[in-house]
């Protein structure tokens, strides 16, 4: 059970810093690209741009959406056979990735 605790938590970790990053970088490029094409201020480039940056961003979310969702499942299950504290935090912070990878990959909550 201690393997399935060790690589649960270091899957939610991995999953986790991919949120972040699909949060604070990959986001924020994506609705600045949106907004210049909005705006008018935009030529072939940007649209392209725009369609790549917005493809990354649905793309990298569904992979959180199965990487989160398997690093919660290794954890629960590690939580009920061990109760170990491990086990409590990976799931915490994967269940955050999963519920980013849904906002960003499935459009759940748009």
């Amino acid at each position: 059970m201690k393997v399935v605790s060790i690589s649960g938590f270091v899957l939610s970790v991995l999953s986790f810093v991919t949120a972040l990053y699909l949060q604070f970088i990959l986001v924020p490029a994506a609705e600045s690209l949106e907004d210049s094409l909005n705006k008018g201020f935009s030529d072939n480039t940007t649209s392209l741009l725009f369609y790549a940056a917005h493809e990354s961003m649905v793309t990298t979310g569904m992979n959180l959406v199965i990487a989160g969702g398997l690093a919660v499942i290794l954890c629960s299950i590690s939580l009920f056979k061990t109760k170990s504290k491990l086990s409590l935090f990976g799931g915490l912070i994967s269940l955050f990735a999963f519920i980013i990878g849904l906002m960003h990959g499935t459009h759940l909550f748009s």
